[in-house]
């Protein structure tokens, strides 16, 4: 049996160690970025929660706010709680889990109509002055 020698095109076949080394650099930044847009995505994706969740309460305290009896002109804050026997109705509102770590402002301003009031109410993370919901209304005065 005869061994034929090796021809250059043998020699030619697989890759050279810098093609690998580049291969394998490109390969890693890529999965670097994908990494970063996935770090990005999940800070986004909570923030849109958040958001969500605060215009939700924002509209549970807008329909309060039509049937409020003692509803008056002024500014007023308070927070939301888990635990149903923490609500006052005035200051403490129950709106479930994960709620209370959000705070609201009301403020009730008069028209130029005098049966009706504009309620602005603001919500936002406790501890936190930016607002991640802010709902506006106009509702009859209560009767004096």
């Amino acid at each position: 049996m005869k061994l034929r020698p090796s021809s250059r095109a043998d020699a030619r076949r697989g890759f050279t160690l810098l093609e690998v080394l580049i291969a394998v650099t490109i390969l890693g930044v890529a999965v670097v970025s994908l990494l970063g847009l996935q770090a990005r995505n999940i800070r986004l994706v909570a923030e849109a929660q958040d958001i969500t969740v605060a215009g939700a309460l924002a509209s549970q305290l807008i329909a309060a706010s039509h049937v409020d009896p003692l509803l008056a002109e002024g500014e007023s804050r308070g927070t939301f709680s888990d635990n149903p026997s923490d609500v006052d109705d005035q200051r403490v509102f129950y709106a479930g889990t994960g709620a209370e770590r959000f705070a609201w402002s009301r403020e009730v301003l008069p028209t130029a109509l005098p049966s009706l009031l504009q309620v602005r109410i603001k919500v936002h993370a406790q501890g936190e002055n930016d607002e991640l919901a802010e709902l506006w209304t106009a509702v009859r005065r209560p009767a004096t």
